[in-house]
Protein backbone atom coordinates (compact mmCIF):
# COMPACT_ATOMS: atom_id res chain seq x y z
CA UNK A 1 0.00 0.00 0.00
CA UNK A 2 2.69 2.45 1.27
CA UNK A 3 4.70 1.39 -2.26
CA UNK A 4 1.30 2.39 -3.99
CA UNK A 5 1.02 6.22 -2.62
CA UNK A 6 4.04 6.95 -3.29
CA UNK A 7 3.66 6.03 -7.08
CA UNK A 8 1.03 8.21 -6.87
CA UNK A 9 2.48 11.05 -5.21
CA UNK A 10 5.46 11.22 -7.33
CA UNK A 11 3.53 10.72 -10.54
CA UNK A 12 1.67 14.15 -9.34
CA UNK A 13 5.21 16.02 -9.14
CA UNK A 14 4.68 19.78 -11.08
CA UNK A 15 5.66 19.04 -14.91
CA UNK A 16 9.79 20.22 -14.20
CA UNK A 17 9.91 17.29 -12.02
CA UNK A 18 9.16 13.39 -13.12
CA UNK A 19 9.31 10.46 -11.03
CA UNK A 20 12.03 9.58 -12.96
CA UNK A 21 14.24 13.16 -11.31
CA UNK A 22 13.53 11.80 -7.94
CA UNK A 23 13.07 8.66 -5.87
CA UNK A 24 11.56 8.04 -2.52
CA UNK A 25 12.64 5.31 -0.58
CA UNK A 26 12.14 3.93 2.97
CA UNK A 27 9.94 6.58 4.29
CA UNK A 28 8.67 5.76 7.93
CA UNK A 29 7.59 7.64 11.45
CA UNK A 30 8.34 6.37 14.41
CA UNK A 31 5.96 5.25 16.25
CA UNK A 32 5.74 6.69 19.87
CA UNK A 33 3.84 6.01 23.18
CA UNK A 34 0.46 7.45 23.98
CA UNK A 35 0.97 11.42 24.84
CA UNK A 36 4.31 12.01 23.44
CA UNK A 37 4.12 15.15 21.85
CA UNK A 38 7.23 14.75 19.29
CA UNK A 39 8.02 12.07 17.06
CA UNK A 40 10.75 11.57 14.24
CA UNK A 41 10.18 11.03 10.24
CA UNK A 42 13.08 9.19 8.06
CA UNK A 43 13.50 8.69 4.61
CA UNK A 44 15.92 8.32 1.74
CA UNK A 45 15.79 10.85 -1.26
CA UNK A 46 17.93 10.12 -4.82
CA UNK A 47 18.66 13.04 -7.14
CA UNK A 48 18.51 11.81 -10.68
CA UNK A 49 19.16 15.07 -12.12
CA UNK A 50 22.09 17.09 -12.95
CA UNK A 51 21.03 20.35 -10.33
CA UNK A 52 21.01 20.08 -7.03
CA UNK A 53 17.69 20.18 -5.64
CA UNK A 54 17.27 22.26 -2.00
CA UNK A 55 14.42 21.48 0.51
CA UNK A 56 13.37 24.60 2.44
CA UNK A 57 10.24 23.75 4.26
CA UNK A 58 7.80 20.98 5.22
CA UNK A 59 4.08 20.60 6.38
CA UNK A 60 2.06 18.23 7.06
CA UNK A 61 -2.02 18.38 8.11
CA UNK A 62 -1.30 15.83 11.04
CA UNK A 63 1.42 17.70 12.64
CA UNK A 64 1.21 21.26 14.31
CA UNK A 65 4.78 21.87 13.13
CA UNK A 66 7.32 19.80 10.47
CA UNK A 67 11.18 20.91 10.88
CA UNK A 68 14.13 19.59 9.45
CA UNK A 69 16.71 18.45 11.73
CA UNK A 70 20.89 17.38 11.91
CA UNK A 71 22.19 15.78 14.95
CA UNK A 72 26.04 17.03 15.36
CA UNK A 73 28.22 15.87 18.30
CA UNK A 74 29.70 18.81 20.18
CA UNK A 75 32.49 17.28 22.31
CA UNK A 76 29.74 14.48 24.03
CA UNK A 77 27.21 16.20 23.87
CA UNK A 78 24.73 15.57 20.67
CA UNK A 79 23.11 18.90 19.50
CA UNK A 80 20.04 18.79 17.17
CA UNK A 81 20.24 21.79 14.90
CA UNK A 82 17.10 22.71 12.92
CA UNK A 83 18.02 23.69 9.21
CA UNK A 84 16.43 26.13 6.98
CA UNK A 85 17.02 23.88 4.40
CA UNK A 86 18.52 20.96 2.94
CA UNK A 87 20.19 20.21 -0.53
CA UNK A 88 20.38 17.12 -2.08
CA UNK A 89 23.40 17.27 -4.44
CA UNK A 90 22.95 16.35 -8.20
CA UNK A 91 23.12 12.67 -9.08
CA UNK A 92 23.34 11.57 -5.39
CA UNK A 93 21.05 9.99 -1.99
CA UNK A 94 20.66 12.05 1.00
CA UNK A 95 19.48 9.58 4.05
CA UNK A 96 17.19 11.33 6.61
CA UNK A 97 18.02 8.82 9.68
CA UNK A 98 18.81 8.69 12.78
CA UNK A 99 21.88 10.88 14.59
CA UNK A 100 21.62 12.33 11.36
CA UNK A 101 19.31 14.77 9.06
CA UNK A 102 15.41 14.13 10.55
CA UNK A 103 12.35 15.05 10.21
CA UNK A 104 11.25 16.51 13.42
CA UNK A 105 7.12 16.23 13.77
CA UNK A 106 5.72 18.04 16.38
CA UNK A 107 2.38 17.84 18.29
CA UNK A 108 0.09 15.40 15.93
CA UNK A 109 -3.63 16.69 16.11
CA UNK A 110 -4.86 13.17 16.68
CA UNK A 111 -2.90 10.27 18.19
CA UNK A 112 -0.87 8.18 15.84
CA UNK A 113 -1.74 4.72 14.65
CA UNK A 114 0.64 1.89 13.66
CA UNK A 115 0.41 1.42 10.15
CA UNK A 116 -1.36 4.55 9.14
CA UNK A 117 -0.09 6.31 5.80
CA UNK A 118 0.31 10.06 6.52
CA UNK A 119 1.42 12.79 4.11
CA UNK A 120 4.17 15.17 4.36
CA UNK A 121 5.06 17.83 1.78
CA UNK A 122 8.08 19.50 0.93
CA UNK A 123 8.94 23.14 -0.75
CA UNK A 124 11.84 23.13 -3.17
CA UNK A 125 13.84 26.27 -2.84
CA UNK A 126 12.30 26.86 -7.13
CA UNK A 127 9.12 26.88 -5.39
CA UNK A 128 8.27 23.28 -6.19
CA UNK A 129 6.27 21.22 -4.10
CA UNK A 130 7.21 17.22 -3.56
CA UNK A 131 4.73 15.12 -1.13
CA UNK A 132 5.83 11.94 0.56
CA UNK A 133 3.50 9.54 2.49
CA UNK A 134 5.22 8.10 5.10
CA UNK A 135 4.52 4.70 7.35
CA UNK A 136 3.64 4.80 10.83
CA UNK A 137 5.77 1.76 12.04
CA UNK A 138 7.50 0.82 15.52
CA UNK A 139 11.00 0.72 15.23
CA UNK A 140 13.89 -1.03 17.28
CA UNK A 141 16.91 0.45 18.96
CA UNK A 142 19.05 0.33 15.73
CA UNK A 143 15.77 1.91 13.65
CA UNK A 144 14.98 4.44 15.35
CA UNK A 145 16.29 8.19 17.51
CA UNK A 146 17.60 7.14 20.62
CA UNK A 147 15.04 7.67 23.45
CA UNK A 148 16.43 10.36 25.45
CA UNK A 149 17.38 11.95 22.58
CA UNK A 150 14.15 11.93 21.24
CA UNK A 151 12.15 11.82 24.05
CA UNK A 152 14.20 14.72 25.77
CA UNK A 153 14.16 16.77 22.19
CA UNK A 154 13.79 20.38 24.32
CA UNK A 155 17.75 19.17 25.45
CA UNK A 156 18.86 20.25 22.36
CA UNK A 157 19.34 23.30 24.33
CA UNK A 158 21.37 22.05 26.99
CA UNK A 159 24.53 23.01 25.15
CA UNK A 160 22.98 26.74 25.75
CA UNK A 161 24.36 28.72 28.54
CA UNK A 162 21.31 30.14 29.50
CA UNK A 163 19.72 26.71 29.38
CA UNK A 164 19.81 26.35 33.13
CA UNK A 165 17.74 29.34 35.38
CA UNK A 166 19.61 32.10 36.58
CA UNK A 167 21.74 30.91 39.51
CA UNK A 168 19.25 33.10 41.74
CA UNK A 169 16.06 31.27 41.13
CA UNK A 170 15.03 28.86 43.29
CA UNK A 171 14.78 25.21 42.44
CA UNK A 172 15.73 23.42 39.07
CA UNK A 173 15.03 21.71 35.65
CA UNK A 174 14.06 18.17 35.22
CA UNK A 175 16.87 16.40 33.42
CA UNK A 176 17.70 13.46 31.52
CA UNK A 177 16.84 10.32 32.70
CA UNK A 178 19.06 8.60 35.34
CA UNK A 179 21.00 11.74 35.17
CA UNK A 180 22.84 13.02 38.10
CA UNK A 181 23.48 16.39 39.04
CA UNK A 182 25.27 18.14 42.06
CA UNK A 183 25.41 21.37 42.90
CA UNK A 184 27.04 24.16 45.11
CA UNK A 185 26.04 27.71 45.49
CA UNK A 186 27.29 30.46 47.69
CA UNK A 187 24.78 33.00 48.95
CA UNK A 188 25.60 36.49 50.79
CA UNK A 189 22.41 38.86 51.54
CA UNK A 190 22.79 42.23 53.57
CA UNK A 191 20.33 44.06 55.46
CA UNK A 192 20.46 47.43 56.97
CA UNK A 193 17.53 49.00 59.87
CA UNK A 194 15.08 50.36 59.72
CA UNK A 195 12.17 50.65 57.64
CA UNK A 196 8.33 51.29 57.96
CA UNK A 197 6.04 50.80 55.46
CA UNK A 198 7.58 52.44 52.59
CA UNK A 199 9.75 55.26 54.81
CA UNK A 200 12.91 54.89 56.73
CA UNK A 201 13.22 55.03 60.81
CA UNK A 202 15.17 56.58 63.20
CA UNK A 203 17.25 55.37 65.71
CA UNK A 204 15.52 58.03 68.18
CA UNK A 205 11.72 56.84 66.60
CA UNK A 206 12.74 52.98 67.79
CA UNK A 207 13.58 54.75 70.85
CA UNK A 208 10.38 56.93 71.13
CA UNK A 209 8.33 53.03 71.10
CA UNK A 210 9.66 51.78 74.15
CA UNK A 211 12.77 49.68 72.69
CA UNK A 212 16.29 50.00 74.62
CA UNK A 213 18.33 48.44 71.39
CA UNK A 214 18.32 49.14 67.51
CA UNK A 215 19.77 46.67 65.02
CA UNK A 216 22.40 48.91 62.88
CA UNK A 217 22.86 45.81 60.14
CA UNK A 218 22.88 42.07 59.32
CA UNK A 219 24.94 39.82 56.87
CA UNK A 220 24.19 36.21 56.18
CA UNK A 221 26.60 33.80 53.98
CA UNK A 222 24.83 30.62 52.88
CA UNK A 223 26.61 27.66 51.63
CA UNK A 224 24.17 25.37 50.16
CA UNK A 225 24.84 22.23 48.71
CA UNK A 226 22.75 19.70 46.29
CA UNK A 227 21.90 16.39 44.33
CA UNK A 228 19.34 16.01 41.89
CA UNK A 229 18.82 12.41 40.26
CA UNK A 230 16.05 12.02 37.50
CA UNK A 231 14.38 9.37 37.93
CA UNK A 232 12.96 8.63 34.41
CA UNK A 233 12.07 11.61 31.72
CA UNK A 234 9.53 12.89 34.41
CA UNK A 235 10.53 12.51 37.90
CA UNK A 236 13.39 14.41 38.66
CA UNK A 237 14.12 14.71 42.77
CA UNK A 238 16.54 17.28 44.63
CA UNK A 239 18.15 17.30 47.74
CA UNK A 240 19.52 20.71 49.53
CA UNK A 241 21.21 21.11 52.97
CA UNK A 242 22.79 24.22 53.89
CA UNK A 243 25.65 25.92 56.19
CA UNK A 244 24.22 29.36 57.57
CA UNK A 245 26.18 32.02 58.82
CA UNK A 246 24.77 35.53 60.42
CA UNK A 247 26.22 38.47 62.16
CA UNK A 248 24.18 41.23 63.46
CA UNK A 249 25.55 44.77 65.10
CA UNK A 250 23.38 45.72 67.55
CA UNK A 251 23.39 49.81 69.32
CA UNK A 252 22.46 50.43 72.84
CA UNK A 253 20.06 53.10 72.90
CA UNK A 254 19.75 53.91 76.60
CA UNK A 255 21.48 54.17 79.82
CA UNK A 256 25.44 53.94 80.37
CA UNK A 257 26.26 51.89 77.89
CA UNK A 258 24.22 54.22 75.45
CA UNK A 259 25.56 54.24 72.09
CA UNK A 260 27.60 51.22 72.28
CA UNK A 261 27.73 48.91 69.65
CA UNK A 262 27.51 44.60 69.74
CA UNK A 263 27.47 41.72 67.70
CA UNK A 264 26.00 38.47 67.77
CA UNK A 265 26.54 35.92 65.71
CA UNK A 266 25.15 32.37 64.79
CA UNK A 267 25.75 29.56 62.29
CA UNK A 268 25.10 25.62 61.88
CA UNK A 269 23.73 23.56 59.53
CA UNK A 270 19.97 24.92 58.14
CA UNK A 271 17.02 23.04 57.16
CA UNK A 272 17.13 20.52 54.64
CA UNK A 273 14.72 20.72 51.37
CA UNK A 274 13.81 17.52 49.94
CA UNK A 275 12.25 18.25 46.23
CA UNK A 276 10.18 16.62 43.53
CA UNK A 277 9.81 18.10 39.87
CA UNK A 278 7.19 16.71 37.80
CA UNK A 279 7.45 17.85 34.11
CA UNK A 280 4.80 19.22 32.56
CA UNK A 281 5.84 19.77 29.34
CA UNK A 282 9.15 20.58 27.56
CA UNK A 283 8.78 24.10 28.50
CA UNK A 284 7.48 23.97 32.48
CA UNK A 285 7.55 21.96 35.35
CA UNK A 286 5.17 21.48 39.42
CA UNK A 287 7.65 21.59 41.94
CA UNK A 288 6.84 20.06 45.69
CA UNK A 289 9.23 20.55 48.28
CA UNK A 290 8.97 19.65 51.89
CA UNK A 291 11.69 21.46 54.22
CA UNK A 292 12.95 19.36 57.25
CA UNK A 293 13.88 21.44 60.80
CA UNK A 294 17.17 20.07 61.14
CA UNK A 295 18.21 23.74 61.72
CA UNK A 296 18.14 25.34 65.32
CA UNK A 297 15.36 27.42 66.06
CA UNK A 298 16.78 28.40 69.77
CA UNK A 299 20.44 29.40 68.68
CA UNK A 300 21.80 31.71 71.93
CA UNK A 301 24.70 34.26 72.55
CA UNK A 302 26.09 36.41 74.59
CA UNK A 303 24.42 39.68 75.23
CA UNK A 304 26.22 43.31 76.30
CA UNK A 305 26.41 41.97 79.76
CA UNK A 306 27.68 38.62 79.25
CA UNK A 307 24.80 37.20 79.59
CA UNK A 308 23.91 33.62 77.07
CA UNK A 309 20.46 34.66 75.82
CA UNK A 310 18.34 33.57 73.01
CA UNK A 311 19.05 34.92 69.62
CA UNK A 312 16.51 36.72 68.14
CA UNK A 313 14.02 35.21 65.43
CA UNK A 314 16.20 36.64 61.91
CA UNK A 315 19.38 35.53 63.39
CA UNK A 316 17.97 31.58 63.88
CA UNK A 317 19.16 29.02 61.17
CA UNK A 318 16.01 26.83 61.34
CA UNK A 319 12.28 27.00 61.06
CA UNK A 320 11.74 24.11 63.98
CA UNK A 321 8.88 23.18 61.66
CA UNK A 322 7.82 20.79 58.55
CA UNK A 323 7.22 23.16 55.69
CA UNK A 324 5.08 22.22 52.34
CA UNK A 325 6.09 24.87 49.05
CA UNK A 326 4.41 24.39 46.17
CA UNK A 327 5.91 25.67 42.76
CA UNK A 328 5.66 26.21 39.46
CA UNK A 329 8.10 27.17 36.37
CA UNK A 330 8.13 27.97 32.81
CA UNK A 331 11.02 28.71 31.00
CA UNK A 332 10.84 29.24 27.04
CA UNK A 333 13.59 29.31 24.60
CA UNK A 334 14.04 31.37 21.36
CA UNK A 335 17.15 31.19 18.51
CA UNK A 336 18.82 33.92 20.30
CA UNK A 337 17.18 34.58 23.95
CA UNK A 338 15.07 32.91 26.71
CA UNK A 339 12.92 33.95 29.19
CA UNK A 340 11.05 32.30 32.15
CA UNK A 341 9.18 32.65 35.33
CA UNK A 342 8.93 30.51 38.82
CA UNK A 343 5.72 30.49 41.19
CA UNK A 344 6.69 29.56 44.85
CA UNK A 345 4.36 29.54 47.95
CA UNK A 346 5.37 28.07 50.95
CA UNK A 347 3.16 27.15 53.69
CA UNK A 348 3.95 26.28 57.46
CA UNK A 349 1.61 23.83 58.96
CA UNK A 350 2.55 23.96 62.60
CA UNK A 351 4.50 25.43 65.49
CA UNK A 352 7.90 24.55 66.45
CA UNK A 353 8.68 23.86 70.35
CA UNK A 354 9.51 26.98 71.24
CA UNK A 355 5.96 28.12 70.64
CA UNK A 356 5.83 30.23 67.30
CA UNK A 357 6.88 29.73 63.38
CA UNK A 358 7.68 31.98 60.86
CA UNK A 359 5.05 33.35 58.32
CA UNK A 360 3.67 32.01 55.35
CA UNK A 361 5.79 33.31 52.25
CA UNK A 362 5.09 33.87 48.71
CA UNK A 363 7.60 34.24 45.92
CA UNK A 364 7.96 35.24 41.88
CA UNK A 365 10.92 35.42 40.14
CA UNK A 366 10.83 36.15 36.05
CA UNK A 367 13.73 36.96 33.98
CA UNK A 368 14.65 37.71 30.31
CA UNK A 369 18.52 35.85 29.24
CA UNK A 370 20.27 36.40 26.29
CA UNK A 371 23.49 34.44 24.79
CA UNK A 372 26.89 36.66 24.07
CA UNK A 373 28.94 33.62 22.97
CA UNK A 374 28.78 30.02 23.16
CA UNK A 375 29.91 30.10 26.67
CA UNK A 376 28.61 32.91 28.02
CA UNK A 377 25.09 34.78 28.87
CA UNK A 378 23.52 37.90 30.68
CA UNK A 379 20.00 37.78 32.37
CA UNK A 380 17.76 40.18 33.86
CA UNK A 381 15.03 40.02 36.68
CA UNK A 382 12.62 41.01 38.98
CA UNK A 383 11.85 39.01 42.18
CA UNK A 384 8.91 40.08 44.47
CA UNK A 385 8.57 38.53 47.65
CA UNK A 386 5.98 38.34 50.67
CA UNK A 387 6.47 37.52 53.84
CA UNK A 388 3.76 37.49 56.27
CA UNK A 389 4.35 38.34 60.38
CA UNK A 390 5.55 35.14 62.48
CA UNK A 391 2.82 33.28 64.16
CA UNK A 392 3.05 32.65 67.81
CA UNK A 393 5.28 33.84 70.35
CA UNK A 394 8.96 32.65 71.44
CA UNK A 395 9.21 32.07 75.41
CA UNK A 396 12.44 33.44 75.48
CA UNK A 397 10.83 37.16 73.67
CA UNK A 398 11.72 40.19 75.70
CA UNK A 399 10.83 44.07 74.42
CA UNK A 400 14.29 45.43 74.03
CA UNK A 401 14.97 45.66 70.22
CA UNK A 402 11.62 45.78 67.52
CA UNK A 403 12.93 42.53 66.02
CA UNK A 404 11.40 40.07 68.79
CA UNK A 405 7.93 41.85 67.55
CA UNK A 406 6.24 39.45 65.72
CA UNK A 407 3.97 42.14 64.13
CA UNK A 408 7.26 43.84 62.34
CA UNK A 409 7.96 41.01 59.98
CA UNK A 410 5.77 41.16 57.03
CA UNK A 411 6.77 42.75 54.02
CA UNK A 412 6.18 42.99 50.20
CA UNK A 413 9.71 43.58 48.48
CA UNK A 414 10.34 43.98 44.34
CA UNK A 415 14.33 43.37 43.87
CA UNK A 416 15.96 43.45 40.07
CA UNK A 417 19.05 41.59 39.19
CA UNK A 418 21.33 40.76 37.27
CA UNK A 419 23.65 37.69 36.03
CA UNK A 420 25.65 35.95 34.27
CA UNK A 421 25.72 32.36 33.56
CA UNK A 422 28.73 30.74 32.21
CA UNK A 423 29.09 27.00 30.80
CA UNK A 424 32.20 25.21 30.84
CA UNK A 425 33.51 24.54 27.07
CA UNK A 426 33.59 20.36 26.35
CA UNK A 427 31.78 20.14 30.20
CA UNK A 428 28.55 19.60 31.12
CA UNK A 429 29.71 21.95 34.37
CA UNK A 430 27.98 25.04 34.65
CA UNK A 431 29.01 28.70 36.83
CA UNK A 432 26.51 31.57 37.27
CA UNK A 433 26.07 34.47 39.85
CA UNK A 434 23.36 36.78 39.93
CA UNK A 435 23.29 40.11 42.11
CA UNK A 436 20.30 41.88 42.97
CA UNK A 437 18.66 44.86 44.89
CA UNK A 438 15.36 46.23 46.15
CA UNK A 439 13.57 48.81 44.20
CA UNK A 440 10.29 49.27 45.85
CA UNK A 441 9.62 48.30 49.62
CA UNK A 442 6.23 48.04 51.71
CA UNK A 443 6.99 46.23 55.15
CA UNK A 444 5.61 46.34 58.61
CA UNK A 445 8.15 47.92 60.70
CA UNK A 446 10.40 49.26 62.57
CA UNK A 447 12.36 46.30 60.64
CA UNK A 448 15.56 45.36 58.97
CA UNK A 449 14.72 45.68 55.20
CA UNK A 450 17.45 44.13 52.14
CA UNK A 451 19.71 45.87 50.64
CA UNK A 452 22.23 43.36 48.59
CA UNK A 453 21.99 40.08 47.42
CA UNK A 454 24.35 37.62 45.34
CA UNK A 455 24.58 34.34 44.80
CA UNK A 456 27.45 32.32 43.06
CA UNK A 457 26.81 28.77 42.17
CA UNK A 458 28.14 25.85 40.72
CA UNK A 459 26.91 22.68 39.44
CA UNK A 460 27.91 19.58 37.04
CA UNK A 461 26.10 16.94 35.35
CA UNK A 462 27.37 13.45 35.74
Amino acid sequence: MKIFFNLIVLLSISSNLHASDITIENSRIRMMPSGTLITAGYFSIINNTDKDITLVKAISNRFNSVEMHNTIKDGDIMKMIKQESVTIAANSKLEFKPMSYHLMLKKANKELIEGEDIEVTFTLSNGKTISIIFLVKKMGAGEGHDNNVLHNHSMKNMHRPDFVFPVGVKGGKNMMSKKIMFGYKFGIMEMDCCKNNTNSVSESIIQGLGYTMAPIDMSMHMHMFSAMFAINDKFTVMAMLPYIEKEMNMKMLTGMMAGKLHTNSSRGIGDLSITGLYKLSDKSNFKLVLSVPTGEYDEKDHNMSGVLKTLTYPMQLGSGTYDVTFGYSFQGIHDDWSYGIQLNALTRFDYNNEEWKYGDRREVSAWLAKPISKSFSISFGLDLDHQENINGRSRNRDETTPIWNEYFHSHLIVSSNIGINYKVPKSKSKIGIQCGTPIYYDVNGPQMHQDFKCNLGYSKMM
